[in-house]
């Protein structure tokens, strides 16, 4: 272990228990803060970064434990593809209300099946544009600058994933 890793780890021993609490402010679950905490540190060590080239090293703990932690509420809380199962929606009090049948529900996995089968045929960077703006929800700006490519070609990714999706759900409820 070098000596940066040692100050690193030192750092982040003293405030473990702060950054955990930030952590919990964004995840509630306790197991879910302590993998952004361990996520956190394998970075820190991947890192090729001096803590006494760092003007604040706590407040960059901070930082990168907020960051990781708002990644993981993005993931959680946007990923189209991975909604919650139609058949726990119906088994839900008051789901029956709106009329929820089986055969809705096994309607609704096939058309996410068909939609995810669909954004897997895309040529890639449509896809990754169409995934960061509509799981993620990035705008095109951002997803431009992710990318490194114009807004405009982010907007012109969306259209034909658009179209493809459609065109492909399209001929299977037909």
């Amino acid at each position: 272990m070098t000596v940066r890793d040692r100050l690193w780890d030192g750092i982040y021993q003293q405030y473990h228990a702060r950054l955990l609490r930030q952590v919990q402010k964004y995840l509630p679950t306790r197991e879910e803060s302590h993998d952004v905490l361990q996520d956190l540190y394998v970075q820190l060590r991947r890192r090729d970064l001096d803590p006494k080239e760092v003007e604040n090293p706590p407040a960059y703990l901070m930082r990168m434990a907020t960051n990781l932690a708002i990644d993981v509420l993005r993931r959680n809380k946007r990923n189209p593809l991975e909604f919650t199962d139609p058949a726990d929606i119906a088994e839900m009090k008051g789901a029956n209300d709106h009329g929820a049948t089986p055969e809705q529900i096994s309607s609704d996995r096939q058309r996410l099946d068909i939609i995810a089968a669909a954004i897997k045929d895309l040529p890639p960077r449509c896809s990754e544009a169409f995934l960061l703006c509509k799981r993620d929800h990035l705008t095109p700006a951002e997803a431009a600058q992710k990318l490194g490519v114009s807004r405009n070609m982010v907007e012109k990714h969306l259209r034909t994933a658009l179209k493809h999706c459609r065109e492909v759900l399209a001929r299977h409820e037909n």
